[in-house]
């Protein structure tokens, strides 16, 4: 091949970017160079299919493509004296197929929503919106489809939208997503006709994206606004709100539904069609041209416009309705671009049937184009936005077109649209997102007093992510040859739970004569007696109430009928049902010696005396406080709170007995009671014996477990 000497401004060919747009009629191809953060084209080139060799976007016939592609690559080459050794291309946008999608999950109430989820989540509505790909008929269900974005529409708390999710808790959480498809045969046609012009793929990017990025820069699509590339085989849209793309369509109807229309009216062939279509927008006052049985005509232009303008009309309905459709009613403008925007009437019906000024529906040329320097006179219209944008995309998104990683030995191939994480990895491999999040054990659910009440089963352990041995996430992001392991997520224990899980009396304090007791609790299950250690099943009815003072003063081992007894300073009777913290005063009256009695000398003890008649006190009471007991040989030593103190050893003292010999205040409770009994939770009943440590004290409230 002859070369001509290259252009002094390229000093450096690895950054030569050139882009080839292979659309339905022709194949455009332009070599650019970037110019102080520009693209400057150094040349383009245009050539049209001798033959439909393509339909609607898609390739049908391979080899005559791949030589009218050649063409324009050899030709480019021999102008520039350089060989081109890469290629941006852009997929067809009628094989783009989108599907939104809403994935709701229950949640238990207590639980506080983590990120990690949220994450999975998404990846799960991601792969159920491609399952739904299955159920269309106009979908192959040979065809593999890339995931080639996805977009979280909006979260939802209980119904009721929400900003994020991340820290909120909920009974119901929605997840709404706008998922992009590709086939993979799309793809593969592609990667062929590049292959065998001895190219490789710089960029690959989606001819609607492409046209976008030219056409609504950034600071626009904060507006809800609608680009619509119209081909000559689709129509692709995209739709921007709020700053990003919402949505993207494809319709099936384009300029070559006018030439087809033009040739079934006047019994034309396509190319003759085709040539009586490009002369209508050149606005002549006659056309001439011969059908297939070589009868000749010269008709006015307007006698033409009125045969094709049903075919017009059917491109307009089909465009609107599916701008309306994606974007929930008309957009604020919209945008024509491509060689089949320039059809007779079509934006004045887009504007009609949009309900739109015909001002906010404009065509847009090379002019609106930035960043690119483009002095030629070959690409000036419309139909110059596509090869533009994907020459702009490949300088603005300097990656190879597909990543390769290898997901728990498996090979992947990823589009490269768009930084990829490890979640789109996963979707790729067609690892399962429900294997990422650990569900809990079986849980128990019973009958608690009447109602019912669920308790969860204990948490498993997530999937352990790893790229390239290291600790990862779902949104970390990979690139070429990255190796990806997943160990999946181990699901939790059953729960087994004791009915002392539930009510446990070491929660519920009341005071006797000043000295704490555990509350007694009547407690039944499935209407029999229970004992605190039976285990509970599904299904379970338990029932329970607050003890009596008859059943308190068990408790406390008093068995002598009380001569008074107040509750809270009220008189009560021993039927009485107690509740946590009330105040219990109790006298007695013994047979064989004067009234006993308990009454507090202080706010942090009490104090036990003999009442003897009038005038016969001895000084035979001892005061507590001072912490003093004549020793006898049934004496127990023990220790509380690092101070050693002898008490009586008979009776068998119980651990609540100790109050009666610490100076200890309990009149005014300071957060949560803390006992213990030789390094373990004290049991108030439990029994002392010699040589025993204990611990009494106040936790503050801050410290201390709600629950």
């Amino acid at each position: 091949m002859f070369f001509l000497t290259k252009p002094k401004i390229i000093t450096d060919p690895d950054q030569l970017i050139f882009a080839m747009d292979i659309g339905t009629r022709s194949v455009v191809g332009i070599v650019c160079y970037p110019e102080n953060e520009k693209l400057r084209v150094l040349t383009s080139e245009v050539a049209f299919h001798p033959q439909r060799d393509m339909l609607d976007g898609q390739i049908q016939d391979i080899e005559e493509v791949v030589k009218t592609s050649r063409q324009v690559k050899e030709k480019l080459e021999k102008r520039l004296g350089i060989r081109l050794k890469r290629v941006a291309v852009a997929a067809a946008g009628r094989a783009l197929i989108t599907r939104r999608y809403l994935l709701e999950k229950e949640l238990p109430s207590t639980q506080k929503i983590r990120q990690e989820e949220i994450a999975s989540w998404q990846l799960e509505a991601v792969e159920q919106a491609r399952q739904t790909l299955s159920s269309d008929e106009s979908v192959s269900a040979a065809d593999r489809y890339y995931c080639v974005g996805y977009t979280t529409v909006a979260f939802y708390l209980d119904k009721y939208p929400i900003t994020s999710l991340a820290g909120q808790r909920g009974n119901l959480v929605g997840i709404e997503i706008l998922a992009t498809f590709l086939p993979q045969v799309v793809i593969d046609s592609l990667l062929t006709v590049v292959e065998k012009m001895e190219l490789t793929v710089h960029n690959l990017t989606l001819e609607p994206i492409a046209a976008l990025n030219v056409t609504i820069p950034q600071e626009y699509r904060s507006l809800n606004l609608a680009l619509v590339d119209v081909g000559a085989g689709t129509a692709d849209i995209a739709i921007t709100h709020k700053g990003a793309v919402t949505g993207y369509a494809m319709v099936p109807l384009a300029g070559d539904e006018i030439s087809e229309h033009l040739a079934e009216t006047y019994l034309l062939d396509f190319n003759t069609a085709e040539s009586v279509k490009l002369r209508l927008t050149q606005k002549k006052a006659n056309i001439s041209f011969k059908d297939i049985l070589g009868n000749s005509y010269n008709l006015p232009a307007e006698e033409i416009l009125k045969a094709v303008e049903p075919a017009v009309e059917r491109i307009a309905v089909e465009i609107t309705s599916t701008i309306e459709k994606y974007n929930n009613g008309p957009p604020r403008a919209v945008f024509l671009v491509g060689g089949g925007s320039q059809t007779p009437f079509l934006k004045e019906k887009i504007a009609e049937k949009l309900g739109l000024p015909l001002k906010m529906v404009a065509i847009r040329g090379r002019e609106i184009v930035r960043n690119i320097i483009y002095t030629g006179k070959k690409l000036k219209g419309p139909e110059s936005i596509t090869p533009l944008g994907i020459a702009l995309s490949a300088l603005q998104k300097d990656y190879f077109g597909f990543s390769y990683l290898t997901v728990n030995g498996k090979v992947v191939r990823l589009l490269d649209t768009e930084n990829l994480k490890v979640g789109n990895a996963l979707i790729a491999a067609g690892f399962s997102p429900k294997k990422l999040l650990a569900r809990r054990g079986q849980g128990i659910k019973i009958i608690l007093n009447g109602k019912e009440k669920v308790f969860p089963g204990n948490a498993g352990e997530n999937a352990i992510i790893l790229v390239n041995g290291e600790k990862a996430s779902l949104e970390t992001i990979v690139k070429n040859n990255d190796k990806i392991e997943v160990q999946e997520a181990r699901e939790g224990t059953p729960r087994k739970l004791k009915i002392s899980d539930i009510l446990s009396q070491e929660k519920y304090l009341v005071f006797l004569n000043g000295q704490p007791y555990p509350l007694p609790l009547a407690v039944s299950l499935n209407g029999e007696k229970a004992a605190p250690e039976n285990l509970l099943k599904n299904g379970d009815r338990l029932e329970w109430q607050f003890g009596t003072l008859r059943q308190l003063l068990e408790l406390a081992d008093l068995q002598e009928k009380p001569q008074s007894c107040q509750i809270n300073g009220l008189e009560a009777g021993l039927e009485q049902i107690l509740n946590p913290g009330d105040r219990i005063t109790v006298q007695f009256l013994q047979d064989d010696d004067p009234l006993e009695t308990i009454q507090a000398k202080d706010a942090g003890s009490y104090e036990r005396e003999k009442l003897l008649p009038e005038g016969k006190r001895n000084g035979e009471a001892r005061t507590k406080d001072e912490n003093i007991v004549e020793k006898k040989e049934s004496a127990l030593t023990i220790i509380v709170n690092d101070d050693k103190i002898t008490i009586p050893g008979e009776p068998a003292p119980s651990f609540v007995s100790i109050f009666d010999y610490i100076n200890f205040d309990r009149s005014k409770p300071r957060g949560k009671l803390v006992m213990t009994h030789n390094g373990q939770p004290a049991s108030l009943t439990g029994k002392l014996k010699d040589g025993d440590v204990i611990t009494v004290f106040w936790e503050s409230v801050s410290e201390f477990d709600e629950s």
